[in-house]
């Protein structure tokens, strides 16, 4: 097995061949396959085209400067820190103004977040709503 640290950035699929930029290289490599497999995660943001997402790193170069925090480069760990403490002080600002976050989603995502965010930010006023009648749908009712 070979990695590649890199990013795809052109898919050919008559052809076969995968367009890579590998990471600290300037010059892009093409890769031939028989068969491809895209197990690439998901980036779910219904808002940004990119499907940009604080829970998840943008790590697009292409999506980058279309983002909502295109100054960070989060495809390193340093980045994904920073991006971080950025949405720390914007918590904590909103915390400090005894000010409301509404949580989207009661499944097991959804209620890990407001509880957090209860433990954390004590102050800010919490909402959460879902679709179903109780939080963590797929759980008996007595969960």
């Amino acid at each position: 097995c070979k990695l590649i640290w890199g990013e795809v950035t052109k898919l050919d699929g008559p052809e076969r061949t995968a367009t890579i930029k590998p990471m600290f290289c300037q010059s892009e490599m093409v890769v031939d396959f028989d068969y491809c497999i895209i197990a690439a995660g998901c980036n779910f943001g219904p808002f940004h085209k990119w499907g940009e997402s604080l829970w998840f790193p943008t790590i697009h170069n292409a999506a980058r400067p279309e983002g909502s925090w295109s100054h960070i480069d989060e495809r390193f760990l340093e980045g994904r820190r920073r991006h971080i403490l950025e949405e720390y002080t914007k918590l904590k600002t909103l915390e400090q103004g005894e000010k409301s976050v509404l949580v989207v989603g009661a499944g097991f995502i959804g209620v890990e977040w407001v509880t957090e965010l209860n433990h954390f930010f004590p102050k800010l006023k919490l909402t959460i709503i879902d679709f179903l009648p109780l939080p963590l749908g797929p759980l008996p009712p007595s969960a």
